[in-house]
């Protein structure tokens, strides 16, 4: 084995600037899929998180057909007792309440989603209260926060102040004034376009409901746990309940991240196919610069199978330079990105999938699952590449190689 290795090193070397233009384009293209690989799970993680943290949480609790219209009239009675025994299974719950009214400040007014919610829970549930344009998270009585378009259309900012008028559940009219608290960064166009929060208790007391949630949102204490057993736990404790994960509310966004691999892989095949034929050519070229020498090791004594192997050597250290290179230079490139990620704020301020905001600076995610698949595959495809050169040597007669001109 040590004559391969000896003779595979010698002949790599013979045509150096063939060698390196081969090594360099391995290099430079392993690279690339290294931090393309990290950018495209950094903006799914993104979006996942943005799906979870910044609205309905892991998991979340309807009565049936709540979706639908979601009628204030569907509540979940008794939210505090549920939670309770959601709390026990080791996960953090949040109940909420949800309605519809008109939202006025000077001479504007809109149409405005009204959510209720518990200040205190909510902040063991989703990001809201780090996720504030300009001012603070709900504190006392009469405040709210607004979504940041329609802080626009209604012109107000910290500190003014909002008529809110809806329809109570009794059938009564519900009206009063709250003061602007803070103002969210951009989340999803119906939160943005529409959302007014205020705790429950206000909510309450506009909407004259009592002890009642129209949905109770939850997030697990730890990532390791399963979210469909979680799921199916607090499902069996309240079969009267709809209990649905984030991937079920949002089967486009769950989609995309499932099919992640697929396409990553699939441009990982496109990408190295392509620069796999430099790999073809470098070791094709070098078969035919030894057809000779080829033959005379033939004729000694050297099998077809050796010689293969040989090839094959060849190759190996060829990739193996270069995955090396490769990697340092990838996870170098992707580590920069995961830190400083690609402000893109110049062209856009963000886009929403779904409903879901994608934010404008990029960050990208450098692990094992965004490394070590994208240089198995160079690898796989390098030595699939070389594989007609090698079967082209192993089939030479050393009588005709010795004859070649």
């Amino acid at each position: 084995m040590l004559v391969y290795l000896k003779l595979a090193w010698r002949n790599i070397w013979r045509n150096k600037r063939r060698t390196l233009i081969t090594q360099f384009s391995m290099i430079v293209t392993l690279a690339l899929m290294i931090a393309y690989s990290g950018l495209v799970w950094g903006l799914l993680n993104q979006m996942e998180r943005n799906a979870t943290l910044l609205g309905p949480g892991e998991i979340q609790i309807h009565v049936p057909g709540y979706r639908d219209d979601r009628s204030i009239y569907k509540v979940i009675d008794r939210p505090d007792t549920i939670i309770s025994s959601i709390e026990k299974n080791g996960a953090r719950a949040a109940s909420r309440l949800q309605g519809f009214g008109l939202v006025s400040h000077d001479e504007n007014s809109s149409g405005a989603q009204i959510l209720g919610i518990d200040p205190a829970r909510e902040k063991n549930v989703t990001r809201f209260h780090r996720h504030l344009f300009r001012g603070a998270f709900l504190a006392g009585a009469n405040e709210v926060i607004v979504g940041s378009k329609i802080a626009v259309t209604l012109d107000v900012t910290v500190g003014d102040e909002l008529v809110v008028v809806t329809q109570a559940a009794d059938g009564s009219i519900g009206n009063d004034i709250y003061t602007v608290a803070g103002i969210l960064n951009r989340i999803g166009e119906e939160i943005d376009r529409s959302a007014i929060m205020m705790s429950l208790a206000d909510f309450r007391d506009l909407f004259s409901m009592g002890d009642v949630a129209t949905e109770i949102a939850i997030r697990r204490v730890h990532d390791r746990q399963e979210l469909g057993e979680l799921r199916d736990v607090i499902a069996g404790g309240i079969p009267a309940l709809e209990v649905k994960t984030w991937k079920e509310l949002f089967p486009a966004i769950s989609d995309m991240i499932d099919i992640a691999d697929l396409s990553i892989y699939i441009l990982f095949f496109i990408v190295y196919l392509a620069a796999s034929l430099i790999t073809l050519n470098t070791m094709l070229m070098a078969v035919y610069e030894r057809i000779r020498e080829l033959g005379i090791m033939m004729a000694i004594g050297f099998r077809p199978l050796q010689v293969m192997t040989l090839i094959f050597v060849e190759t190996f250290y060829l990739t193996l330079c270069a995955v090396g290179a490769g990697l340092v230079c990838g996870v170098g490139l992707s580590a920069y990105l995961t830190r400083y990620g690609l402000d893109l704020t110049s062209f856009s301020d963000g886009f929403s999938f779904a409903g879901i905001l994608a934010e404008p600076h990029w960050f990208a995610v450098t692990n094992a699952q965004t490394v070590l698949p994208a240089a198995v595959f160079l690898v796989i495809i390098s030595f699939a590449a070389v594989l007609y050169p090698a079967l082209k040597a192993a089939r030479l007669k050393p009588l005709e190689a010795l004859n070649f001109n």
